[in-house]
């Protein structure tokens, strides 16, 4: 009988799951999953907004303002121009041969309109969904995204005027919450490979 419990609620469990997860152990969508953004993303013919041969790298991030109590996780982002990306946490300085293996990371797709970029995330969240995140490549050509998605938590919506203004925005009756400044980083040995996502 306990047996019988055991096998019913591994399955129930993963039935629940619409994500797989790599040899790796990185999240990735199911093998029909469509991202919203997959017709409509970045198509890169140049290096100008968003370079594809460096990575964005976050390190020594707080996640508010006024406190260095809370850190964001340091992580990369690299971009492909195709208007793929992958995502990657990292207790060190990335490695060389993480940042060229498609198989690492997190990923997702991405748009830009002028200076302003939105990712779509596939992530674990109630059981597999994509998230998003806004953000502008600011004029040292460093990424900065927001720490929350301005479209559902402020009704901000796309456009560069209300990203920069929630950046620069110190606000007394909640929580100010620092955006991400992602470093332009160029990595000898960077190559491409196809992404598989």
């Amino acid at each position: 009988m306990k047996r019988f419990f055991a096998i019913s609620l591994l399955i129930l469990l993963t039935s629940c799951s619409h994500y797989l997860v790599n040899n790796e152990g990185f999240i990735r969508p199911p093998k029909n999953y469509k991202f919203s953004y997959q017709k409509r993303s970045a198509k890169l013919t140049d290096n100008k907004i968003i370079d594809t041969t460096v990575i964005y790298y976050l390190t020594n991030s707080n996640y508010y303002r006024d406190s260095n109590e809370y850190k964001n996780n340091d992580g990369y982002i690299r971009f492909y121009s195709n208007g793929q990306f992958k995502i990657q946490g990292t207790k060190t300085f990335p490695k060389i041969e993480d940042i060229n293996n498609v198989n690492y990371g997190v990923v997702g797709y991405f748009k830009i309109k002028g200076n302003v970029i939105k990712l779509q995330i596939y992530t674990d969240i109630d059981a597999g969904s994509d998230q998003l995140e806004f953000g502008i490549i600011d004029e040292n050509s460093d990424l900065i995204l927001l720490n929350e998605n301005p479209r559902t938590d402020f009704c901000l919506g796309y456009s560069e005027k209300s990203i920069r203004k929630k950046i620069n925005e110190v606000s007394i009756f909640r929580a100010n919450l620092n955006p991400k400044i992602y470093k332009k980083i160029k990595i000898e040995g960077m190559t491409y490979n196809q992404p598989n996502w």
